[in-house]
């Protein structure tokens, strides 16, 4: 049986711990207080992008005037980025380009996605919620992102997963505690030559040779009890 994964995220203002379906609502109050607390002061326009694969999400605050290339190298340094391969985002009814600007593409309630590795593709969906007029240096902030999901081993089912065998992974106990995985190794030569593939936040898990992001590394590990 599957294992049930819920998946909660900590606001960056207040770090209070919100589930996937009200983490958006939370956040969006303290925006609101922000702009009207900058209304006297230069400010720029702002989209508040949400991104999910299932359980994984990331919420975005990226400037209007930002380019979307710019949205796909963060993508790629917290969650995807392993052999250098090609990406692109896309909708069923228009084309995107890396060239063209967050307020080109982004229509609010609007989703779009974004592919990377044309192989062993890994898709996230976007859309935009609101727009914000703010008074801020960054192009891009990462408001919130999913903390490491509760996988637990599937053999011992008591000790969190620190790896996966992607050999293995047709069958529901593939992945495997720090103790487990040095059992599996007994019985499975592919997970000591190739197949040993370590837990991580992202939705390019067990992909390729993806081992994990570049950024926010704290929340790129294992889930801990």
């Amino acid at each position: 049986m599957e294992q049930e994964l819920i998946s909660t995220g900590k606001c960056i203002f207040c770090n209070q711990a919100f589930d996937q379906n009200e983490i958006g609502k939370h956040i969006a109050k303290h925006l609101s207080e922000m702009e009207k607390a900058d209304h006297a002061k230069a400010t720029k326009s702002y989209h508040y992008i949400v991104v999910e694969a299932g359980p994984l999400f990331l919420h975005l605050l990226v400037q209007r005037e930002a380019k979307m290339k710019i949205v796909d190298n963060f993508l790629r340094n917290i969650w995807l980025e392993c052999c250098g391969h090609m990406s692109n985002f896309g909708h069923k009814n228009f084309k995107i380009n890396m060239s063209h600007t967050v307020r080109d593409v982004f229509i609010p309630k609007v989703k779009i996605y974004h592919d990377y590795d044309y192989g062993s593709t890994t898709r996230v969906d976007l859309k935009s919620t609101k727009t914000y007029e703010l008074h801020l240096k960054e192009n891009l902030t990462l408001l919130s992102r999913n903390e490491p999901l509760k996988l637990i081993c599937s053999v011992c089912k008591k000790l969190p997963a620190a790896y996966l065998c992607t050999t293995c992974d047709w069958d529901a106990d593939a992945s495997f505690c720090e103790q487990c995985a040095a059992k599996h190794e007994e019985t499975c030569e592919d997970f000591v030559d190739y197949a040993r593939m370590p837990v991580v936040n992202s939705p390019r898990m067990g992909v390729c040779g993806y081992e994990g992001g570049t950024i926010d590394k704290d929340r790129d590990g294992i889930y801990k009890k």
